[in-house]
C-alpha cells in the first residue's frame, strides 16, 4: 500500500471520529467503518498487504462491471442532471437543497467517501424519510460495509417510498442473490429493475445476472423436487 493510500486512510479515521462526535453516523455504522479503516491503515503503516475486504463486499466487486459504473464511477450524476427525481414536486414535496444534496452524496461516492456520503444521505432522510434515492443507496453502502440486512432494510423502504425506483430493485436482487443464497427471491426483483425504465447502459448486465439466478433457481428447485 503506497504512502498515499495510508495518509488518505488516517484522514479517514480522522473524518469518521469527527462525524461520530457530531453524531453523524449511527453507532454501528460506525464501528463497522472503523474497524475497517483501523485495520488497513496498520497494515499500510506497518508496510504488510492490505487486509481482505469480507467476501460480501469482494464479491459485489467482481462480480459486474455494472457496479463500478453505477455505484462508484457516478452515472446517475448525468442521469439525475436532466431529469426529475422521484417525488421531486413542483409543489415542495421535497426540500428545494435535495438535489444537490444528492448530488453531492454522488460525488462522495464517486470518490470514495463512503462516511460523507452517509452523513449526507442521513441529512435527506432527516427531512424526507421517503427521499427513495437516499434510501436506497444508503441501503446499499451499508450492504458493501459488510452490513446487507441493515442495508435490505433501507432498500425495502425506498421501494415501498417509489416502486417504480428501477436501483432499488437491483440492490434488493443483488442482496437477495449474492448475500441471502435465494436465487428464486432475487428474480423477480431483477425482472422489475428492467420493467422500470432503467438506463439503457446497464439493462444489458442485468438481463446476463436475471438469466443466471433464473437458471441457479431452476437447478435449486429440480434438486429439492
Amino acid at each position: 500500500m503506497s504512502p498515499d493510500d495510508s495518509r488518505f486512510l488516517l484522514d479517514s479515521l480522522r473524518d469518521l471520529e469527527a462525524e461520530h462526535v457530531a453524531g453523524d453516523i449511527d453507532e454501528r455504522d460506525y464501528a463497522t467503518l472503523r474497524d475497517d479503516y483501523t485495520a488497513r491503515a496498520a497494515a499500510a503503516l506497518r508496510g504488510d498487504p492490505p487486509p481482505a475486504a469480507p467476501a460480501r463486499r469482494r464479491s459485489w466487486l467482481v462480480l459486474l462491471p455494472l457496479a463500478a459504473v453505477a455505484v462508484f464511477a457516478g452515472v446517475l450524476v448525468a442521469r439525475a442532471a436532466g431529469q426529475r427525481l422521484p417525488d421531486q414536486a413542483l409543489t415542495g414535496s421535497i426540500t428545494a437543497s435535495t438535489p444537490d444534496q444528492l448530488a453531492r452524496a454522488r460525488a462522495f461516492i464517486a470518490d470514495g467517501k463512503a462516511v460523507e456520503a452517509l452523513r449526507v444521505y442521513d441529512r435527506i432522510l432527516h427531512d424526507d424519510p421517503k427521499q427513495p434515492e437516499a434510501l436506497a443507496y444508503r441501503g446499499w453502502l451499508l450492504r458493501l460495509a459488510g452490513l446487507p440486512d441493515d442495508g435490505l432494510r433501507y432498500i425495502d423502504r425506498a421501494i415501498a417510498a417509489d416502486p417504480a425506483y428501477p436501483d432499488a430493485h437491483f440492490f434488493k436482487a443483488m442482496i437477495l442473490w449474492k448475500d441471502h443464497k435465494d436465487a428464486a427471491a432475487a428474480v423477480p426483483e431483477f425482472r422489475l429493475f428492467l420493467a422500470s425504465n432503467p438506463p439503457v447502459d446497464r439493462v444489458p448486465a442485468v438481463e446476463a445476472s436475471l438469466k443466471q439466478a433464473e437458471a441457479e433457481a431452476e437447478a435449486s428447485a429440480a434438486k429439492g423436487a
